[in-house]
């Protein structure tokens, strides 16, 4: 064993730990409390540099700490900036190793000791950096971002958890980051100290200094096994984006691949593993009970309703979905907030390891929202974990493979005998090649021994009955916070503006949209129509037609954008019988003339709308379209009316009462 390598195992050597400070008492207290309440068995002397700091009250506590012995304190007669004050403690012991510890920090347990054993695990270590909460490359639990501590987890059980299923565990690092960077001498002898005349007042001098000494063979590493708070911008506040923007371009001009560097170490990011390990370990002792969610990978009104379903169960589940992943693999997604443990599993080589996961996590109860796109294995684990589950339909796959129950034209198919429904397998053939009798036996067993199937509407209820009977339905509305759509009203200037939103498919009325606005331009009739979203196929448009587009938005900007649009009429021209609709629950809460077709969920959700016009979904486009010059002509698509937009608040069910109607009661056991 190496001499090195023994001074670190016996702590026979001295470390500074230096602290440089500048504002920030409260901060500094708790970061000087931290180091000073745990032992080490490396020998270490605590150097604060108080670099002038203008708050008399952490200067004044900094020289009572000195007085006690706890600290070696240097104080600076005049602001020398960070870089320079760093130095001067760099420069204080000239055959120590050292620590930089951001005065914002707290630190837990043997950490230095730690921090040592990975500095002296390779000779040609220069640096180490543990993990932190905000560190940007070193960041958890997500990568490269500012993150809070995880609810339930305080620094010391974090550090603990690191300690214990990373030990001895360490990743290379492109560069250090500066909030807590152990550094050997020799790699201060070789290298020198860090450059306060390009960097006089911080940010960027430790990733200039990691450049220079991996030119002469240094590497830095990211300690696996520590796990040290950093609350971050305490000293620069609301100029540290400047000043990192301004490093960067100093970087860079001296070290062009430093971006390069950065980029492909975040691309390859090979701390994931460490990370997935905690996240693993955190998780399996969460005292929430599992739940796990099965759906598709599409988006769309069903991953919303996921996510939603999710925030309102995260204060006592823990929610976890599984989705396609690839060609023929799965994911699963811890979708606590803040969170990003995701696991892959590919299929069927991995369902072994994919089903000891999942028992290992004491998943409670299971909840089917959508299988498409699934392999077909992954609905083994229905029995295999053999656990009560429940099953949200989000439309008709389970009885139509095109799941719109649709034709080739994607026009409402009339639900045909199984004849007509096999011919249109035949030209459109379901996922696995089932015929469709042996697709709906196959679904109605899963839906049969379901404890609860759960629909948006009477209108599904009363189909998908037809085909399932057996199974346990449950009528209970998608859980939907209150939306509030201001749109201001500007009269109609001899132009009606017909508002469609979400995107749009030939099944939601693409190719029919495309057909209103030919036959408003073929006739001159006063009408224009505008989509908030994309469409999912080239349609004709503006200047050819009086149709537009806006392209993806968020949806937390849709009430924004419809108020921006000032729509007189909203019109939804769906061709498949719709199962909910989140975009009506946006128009509804206009208060303005909704016009929509009576198949499906949206004639029952418009039921004591006072502004809604319901028309046959194959409604001949040019009476469609008088309709809305007849709107125009009457002034019915007159300014939003606050008992139309009421009417809808009141009828909405509240996301606490969606919770209570959630079969969860037998999921609450201990895990």
């Amino acid at each position: 064993m190496g001499a090195d390598v023994a001074s670190a195992e016996t702590g026979a050597a001295v470390v500074d730990v230096i602290v440089p400070v500048y504002k920030g008492l409260d901060e500094t207290r708790r970061c000087l409390d931290s180091v000073l309440a745990f032992p080490q068995r490396t020998a270490r002397e605590i150097v604060v540099v108080d670099d002038c700091s203008p708050e008399p009250a952490l200067a004044g506590w900094l020289r009572d700490l000195a007085e006690t012995g706890a600290i070696t304190l240097l104080e600076n007669p005049a602001n020398t900036g960070f870089v320079n004050a760093v130095n001067r403690g760099m420069i204080l012991h000239p055959n120590r190793d050292v620590v930089l510890l951001n005065s914002d920090t707290e630190v837990h347990g043997d950490w230095l000791d730690r921090l040592r054993r990975c500095a002296y695990s390779d000779p040609q270590v220069g640096t180490v950096t543990p993990f932190t909460n905000n560190g940007t490359i070193c960041g958890y639990p997500r990568f490269n971002r500012d993150n809070p501590l995880p609810e339930d987890w305080p620094l010391a059980a974090m550090d603990r958890a690191f300690a214990e299923v990373n030990a001895g565990s360490s990743v290379e690092l492109p560069t250090a980051v500066g909030f807590c960077m152990y550094i050997r001498r020799d790699c201060l002898n070789r290298v020198g100290y860090f450059d306060a005349r390009i960097f006089p007042r911080g940010y960027g001098e430790e990733n200039e200094f990691c450049l220079r000494a991996a030119e002469v063979g240094f590497k830095h590493l990211l300690a696996g096994d520590v796990f040290v708070c950093h609350r971050g911008g305490v000293s620069f506040g609301d100029e540290a984006k400047a000043l990192c923007a301004e490093a960067e371009r100093k970087i860079l001009e001296r070290y062009p691949h430093y971006l390069t560097l950065i980029g492909d170490y975040c691309n390859r990011d090979p701390a994931r593993l460490l990370r997935r390990r905690v996240d693993t370990f955190r998780l399996s002792r969460s005292p929430r009970p599992r739940l796990l969610f099965l759906t598709h990978n599409w988006g769309g009104g069903t991953e919303k309703h996921i996510r939603d379903l999710a925030g309102l169960l995260e204060p006592d589940f823990e929610v976890l979905i599984l989705r396609p992943s690839g060609s023929e693999g799965v994911s699963v997604e811890w979708a606590r907030g803040g969170e990003e443990w995701i696991g892959y599993f590919a299929l069927p080589h991995g369902y072994p390891k994919l089903l000891d996961v999942l028992k290992g996590l004491g998943i409670a109860r299971l909840h089917v929202h959508h299988v498409i796109g699934m392999n077909r294995q992954a609905l083994q684990l229905l029995d295999d974990l053999g656990l009560p589950y429940d099953f949200t339909l989000h439309d008709y796959y389970p009885v139509c493979p095109q799941y719109t129950l649709t034709l080739a034209d994607d026009r409402y198919c009339g639900e045909p005998d199984v004849a007509g429904c096999n011919a249109c397998l035949a030209e459109r053939p379901a996922l696995w090649g089932l015929d469709i009798v042996t697709w709906r036996e196959l679904f109605y067993g899963l839906l049969a021994g379901a404890e609860r199937v759960i629909v948006a509407s009477e209108d599904m209820l009363a189909r998908m009955r037809r085909y399932v009977p057996d199974a346990r339905y449950v009528k209970l509305a998608h859980p939907e916070p209150a939306i509030a759509v201001t749109v201001p009203h500007v009269p109609p200037c001899g132009e009606l503006k017909i508002l469609a939103l979400g995107r749009l498919s030939p099944a939601k009325g693409l190719y029919r949209l495309e057909a209103c606005a030919a036959d408003a331009k073929a006739r001159g009739l006063p009408l224009f129509f505008r989509v908030i979203g994309p469409a999912d196929w080239p349609v004709r448009q503006t200047p050819e037609l009086p149709l537009s587009f806006s392209g993806l938005y968020d949806n937390a900007e849709l009430p924004l954008l419809i108020g921006r649009e000032r729509p007189d009429v909203i019109f939804f021209p769906g061709q498949c019988p719709e199962t909910y609709s989140y975009t009506l629950s946006y128009a509804l809460a206009t208060g303005l003339p909704i016009v929509a077709p009576r198949l499906g969920a949206l004639g029952e959700r418009l039921t004591g709308y006072p502004r809604a016009w319901l028309v046959d979904w194959d409604l001949p486009v040019a009476e469609c379209n008088d309709l809305f010059v007849s709107l125009l002509g009457r002034g019915s698509a007159g300014p939003p009316t606050v008992a139309a937009a009421a009417a809808h608040a009141a009828s909405v069910p509240a996301p606490s009462d969606h919770l209570e109607n959630m079969p969860l009661e037998d999921a609450g056991h201990d895990p």
